[in-house]
């Protein structure tokens, strides 16, 4: 982590909105490469930061995806509501990649660009190894989410 980090004055300083992707475009690795590969980010950390889905969930009036609620979230801490990517969605582990790999549960939510990880093959290589290998995971996201946090940011000193 990076301190000195500058806050903005205000929201004319703020970069300009649409950096996330969609969830369903029509070609679903093409787009998640056209997102993040002008943020200068490669497949490897693409994929790494896709495991972030392994917290959360999805509600569909706020996005248009998921289930209005599940066995998995139904209950539990917080509004209930929405749909998980996964069983424990307040733990950060590498079962968004095992769910995704294994596609055997209705209630997980699987966008296209969570099933495109295990579809092109350069992604497939990552998901593959974040299915099998927990802390690879834990270590190549963190490497690509601090790289995605510093985008654009100003330092004080300067570096």
């Amino acid at each position: 982590m990076k301190y000195g980090r500058v806050d903005v004055s205000g929201p004319n300083e703020c970069p300009d909105e649409g950096r996330l992707p969609d969830a369903g475009p029509p070609s679903p690795a093409d787009h998640l490469r056209e997102v993040f590969y002008r943020m200068g980010l490669n497949d490897k950390e693409i994929v790494a930061l896709s495991g972030a889905h392994t917290l959360g969930r999805s509600r569909p009036e706020r996005s248009g995806w998921g289930k209005p609620e599940t066995k998995y979230t139904k209950d539990g801490p917080g509004t209930p509501g929405g749909q998980s990517w996964t069983v424990q969605w307040l733990k950060f582990d590498n079962s968004y990649f095992k769910d995704i790999k294994a596609k055997r549960d209705e209630d997980l939510l699987v966008l296209p660009t969570d099933a495109v990880l295990f579809e092109d093959p350069s992604f497939k290589v990552y998901a593959e190894k974040y299915a099998e290998d927990q802390e690879t995971f834990f270590k190549d996201y963190a490497e690509a989410h601090a790289k995605l946090s510093n985008l654009g940011a100003k330092f004080d000193p300067p570096e």
